[in-house]
């Protein structure tokens, strides 16, 4: 029986200075969009929805109805969400480590854009 650990108040999450992945998010929303790094390759690099909590690993929904578990830190919150809930994510490959990150709405709009991720910066 899977675990809920979701709020249904509330609005989806974006990616903030301090919220990157649905790891970092404390209240996790079903339907929160995702944008998927995770270990099978077939799916790395698409979008999912968040489904639910079961154990450790977070279910997500992929469009084709797919359910699959994965650790929360594969999943990057989207950079914006317009106002017809249709999610946008601005992803970059870091230059030093070549991790994939998403980029803030402000980091996007800057007139230059990081290069590095977050922990690469610091």
């Amino acid at each position: 029986m899977p675990l809920v650990g979701t709020s249904s108040s509330g609005q989806f999450s974006c990616t903030g200075t301090t919220l990157h992945t649905l790891r970092e998010l404390r209240t996790k929303r079903k339907g929160q969009p995702v944008f998927v790094l995770g270990h099978l390759l077939d799916r790395k690099g698409q979008e999912a929805t968040f489904e639910v909590f079961n154990d450790r690993i977070a279910l997500v929904k992929f469009p084709d109805g797919a359910v699959i578990g994965y650790d929360p830190l594969e999943l990057l919150l989207p950079t914006e969400i317009d106002e017809k809930g249709v999610a946008y994510f601005e992803i970059r490959p870091c230059a030093q480590c070549g991790i994939l990150f998403p980029l803030t709405i402000a980091e996007r709009d800057a007139d230059t854009e990081p290069t590095e991720c977050l922990g690469c910066r610091t």
